[in-house]
């Protein structure tokens, strides 16, 4: 927010933009989308599938214990577990929708992503639940990749059991940086600590693949960090 003075022409900031001012919710942004375009987007609905074209779903959850300092995405922090259900049961019904068009072709999903959010910060229960509806729509057993993001601090052994069970095949970890102080200054809810937790439980329990997400620049970052044992492990 700015205002310019009368005096001097100068632009005075009243209010300094902050994480969350602004929100990709979306690509491309609802910027460039356009009523003209929206025949587009049903013929789209409408056209059979080019031949070999494998099929991937996409699902947002857009829930976290809180935001971090560098979000802008669309997430919320506090909505309670109905919320949430309602959220996901809406996100099913919407696949339900698709599942139905002619541009999904009789093709099941060779690559399933949930992506936040925080999709870890929902309830075993509330996994079961969606990943058993949306199996009814378009089964996984043709899927080559399941991926889930997860934040280190809402993983517990049981819920990596349920991951793994209804087919979780790539877990990817929101570690973003292994300093205690580096975390906070950047407003992550886990810290070394719980990187730590989480990882040995993904090793118990023997996921095919994991990844971490790091993040170069953070702010504080210094030369050294006090995380180093941690990174070690993942060296």
């Amino acid at each position: 927010m700015t205002t310019q003075t009368a005096d001097t022409g100068l632009l005075t900031v009243l209010k300094e933009t902050k994480a969350g001012s602004y929100f990709v919710s979306n690509y491309p942004p609802y910027s460039f989308w356009s009523p003209d375009r929206v025949g587009d987007v049903y013929a789209a609905l409408t056209r059979p599938p080019a031949p070999g074209t494998p099929l991937g779903v996409y699902l947002h959850i857009p829930f976290c214990r809180k935001r971090c300092h560098f979000c802008y995405f669309k997430v919320y922090t506090d909505k309670d577990s109905q919320e949430i259900e309602n959220y996901l049961d809406a996100t099913v019904q919407e696949l339900k929708l698709y599942s139905n068009k002619p541009f999904i072709g009789g093709r099941k999903p060779k690559f399933i992503y949930f992506g936040g959010g925080t999709p870890s910060f929902i309830s075993t229960r509330q996994l079961s639940r969606l990943v058993d509806g949306m199996k009814k729509l378009l089964p996984w057993d043709e899927a080559e990749e399941v991926t889930f993001e997860c934040e280190p601090g809402t993983l517990t052994e049981g819920k990596l059991q349920v991951l793994k069970q209804v087919g979780v095949t790539r877990l990817s970890l929101g570690i973003e940086n292994f300093d205690d102080k580096i975390l906070q200054d950047n407003g992550r809810a886990h810290g070394a600590k719980e990187i730590d937790r989480a990882y040995d439980f993904v090793q118990s329990i023997g996921f095919p693949q994991v990844n971490i997400d790091l993040i170069a620049a953070c702010s504080g970052r210094r030369k050294t960090t006090g995380g180093n044992a941690s990174a070690r492990r993942f060296c």
